[in-house]
C-alpha cells in the first residue's frame, strides 16, 4: 500500500502549494478533493492545506514553495496517524469534553502570550479554521487517554532495573543535557528509506529557521510531542549505548542527523549542557493537588469566588492524605496525587512556590490550567527521590515503545487509500 507513498506525498505538497495560485472556483474544486481515506473517515485537500498552514505558523517557517514541499509529506503522514488515534479513542468510548478542549486551547493561547480570542483571530488571518487546531488538540487528549487506559497498566519497572540504571549512572558520571526529540514512525522495514528522507527534510527546515519544538509538537509521534519534544534534563549516563555517543558530540542548538532506533527515526536537539549537580530544578518532589475547577474563559467574579473557596479549604489540608478526602467532599474531580515529578516540569510559578515548601505544607492558591490549584508537598529529593526519577525515566521509555507499537498495529490493520495521484 505504501510503496508509492513517497511520490504521492510529494505530489500532495506540490498540489497544496499550487492551490494558492488558482482562482476561487478551481480552488474550491481542489479543496473538496479527497486526499486520503482512513477506514471510514475522509481527509480532504483542504484539511491538509489548513494543517500545513498551521504547521508553518507554529514553527515560524517561511511560507514558501520549498518549505511546503519539505513539510508537506510529514503533514499528511501525521494527519493519517491522528485519524487512527481518534478512531481508536471512539472505539474505546473515550470522549474529550468541550470543557477539556476549551481549557487546552486556553493553555495554547497562554503559552503564546495571547488570549483565546486573539489566538482565534490569528488563525483566521492565516486562513486556518479554528477546527483545524481543535482537531489536533482533541486527538492529543484522546490518545493520551488511550495510552493511559491500554498501555500504562501493563508497564512494570522492577527494583532490579532501577538499581542497575543507578549503578550505570554512577559509573559514567553526572553530566546532563537539556534534550529535545522528534520521533517519526517506521511502520514497515521497506518504509525506512522514505522516513529517513522525511527526517532530513525536517532537519533542513530547522536549519532554515523553523522552530524545533513547534515541529515536534506538529509531527512527532513521541509522548514528548505535547511538550514540544522536551525530554528535560537527561543524564548522558542514562542514555542508550547507541544514542549516547551521538548526543555527546552534538553542539548546543544544532539538530542531529536522523538516528534509527527501536522507536522509529529520531532527531535530537541539545539545548544546553551542565555538570548535573546543585541545580534545584533537578529536584524530584512528590505532590498532591486540590483543584477548584474554572472554565477557561472564567469571569473575574468566577475567579474571585474560586480563590475564596480555595483559601477557605486550605487550612483543612494538613498533608497529602487530606487532599483526596477534601476533594471528594467539595466535588473537585481533577484533584488527587500527582506522584513524583521534577520541579522543572511544573509551571514556573508553581515550581517557585513548591521549591520553598517544607514537607507536609500546602502552597497558596495558584491559577492553573484547570482552575485554582492547591499543591501539597508529600516528599522531596533524597535517595528515594533519585530512585523515583530513574523509575519514571524507565517507565516513560516503556510507554513510548508500546505506544508506538500500538499505533503501528492500528496502521497495519487499517484500510488506508491515498487519492492524491
Amino acid at each position: 500500500m505504501f510503496h508509492h507513498l513517497r511520490r504521492t506525498l510529494l505530489l500532495a505538497a506540490v498540489l497544496l502549494t499550487g492551490w494558492l495560485a488558482t482562482g476561487d472556483g478551481a480552488r474550491g474544486q481542489v479543496a473538496l478533493r479527497i486526499a486520503a481515506i482512513v477506514n471510514q473517515d475522509v481527509i480532504t485537500v483542504q484539511d491538509l492545506f489548513e494543517r500545513l498552514n498551521l504547521v508553518l505558523l507554529a514553527t515560524g517557517a517561511e511560507n514558501t514553495e520549498e518549505a511546503r514541499a519539505r513539510l508537506g509529506p510529514q503533514v499528511l503522514r501525521t494527519y493519517i496517524d491522528e485519524t487512527l488515534k481518534l478512531q481508536e479513542a471512539r472505539r474505546l468510548g473515550i470522549v474529550v469534553t468541550e470543557r477539556e478542549l476549551r481549557q487546552a486551547l486556553a493553555g495554547v493561547a497562554a503559552r503564546n502570550g495571547m488570549s483565546l480570542e486573539d489566538l482565534f483571530e490569528l488563525l483566521r488571518q492565516r486562513g486556518i479554521g479554528i477546527d483545524t487546531l481543535e482537531r489536533q488538540i482533541r486527538a492529543e487528549l484522546a490518545w493520551a487517554r488511550v495510552v493511559a487506559q491500554q498501555i500504562r497498566p501493563d508497564v512494570v519497572v522492577s527494583e532490579e532495573q532501577v538499581s542497575l540504571a543507578l549503578a550505570t549512572r554512577d559509573e559514567r558520571g553526572a553530566e546532563e543535557v537539556l534534550l529535545s526529540e522528534i520521533v517519526l514512525p517506521v511502520y514497515r522495514p521497506e518504509q525506512e528509506g522514505q522516513v529517513l528522507e522525511d527526517a532530513r527534510r525536517i532537519i533542513e527546515a530547522v536549519r532554515n529557521g523553523a522552530d524545533f519544538g513547534a515541529l515536534a509538537r506538529q509531527v512527532s509521534v513521541a509522548a514528548s510531542a505535547g511538550e514540544r519534544g522536551d525530554l528535560g534534563w537527561v543524564r548522558l549516563a542514562n542514555l542508550n549505548d547507541s544514542i549516547r555517543p551521538i548526543i555527546e558530540r552534538l553542539e548546543v542548538g544544532v539538530p542531529s542527523e536522523p538516528v534509527r532506533t527501536a522507536n522509529g527515526v529520531r532527531i535530537f536537539l541539545v539545548r544546553d549542557r551542565r555538570s548535573g549537580s546543585g541545580d534545584p530544578a533537578r529536584e524530584l518532589v512528590e505532590l498532591a493537588q486540590l483543584v477548584i475547577p474554572l472554565p477557561a474563559d472564567a469571569t473575574e467574579e468566577e475567579t474571585r469566588r474560586a480563590l475564596r473557596e480555595a483559601e477557605a479549604v486550605r487550612p483543612r489540608l494538613r498533608g497529602c492524605r487530606d487532599v483526596s478526602d477534601v476533594a471528594r467532599e467539595i466535588g473537585a474531580p481533577a484533584s488527587g496525587p500527582l506522584g513524583w515529578l521534577p520541579l522543572s516540569e511544573l509551571p514556573p510559578d508553581f515550581a517557585a512556590e513548591v521549591a520553598g515548601l517544607p514537607v507536609g505544607a500546602v502552597t497558596p492558591p495558584l491559577r492553573g490550567p484547570l482552575g485554582i490549584h492547591l499543591l501539597a508537598l508529600c516528599n522531596r529529593g533524597g535517595a528515594e527521590g533519585e530512585r523515583q526519577r530513574v523509575r519514571l525515566e524507565l517507565e516513560r521509555e516503556q510507554v513510548q515503545r508500546l505506544a508506538n507499537r500500538y499505533l503501528r498495529d492500528l496502521r497495519k490493520s487499517a484500510y488506508i487509500e491515498i487519492r492524491l495521484r
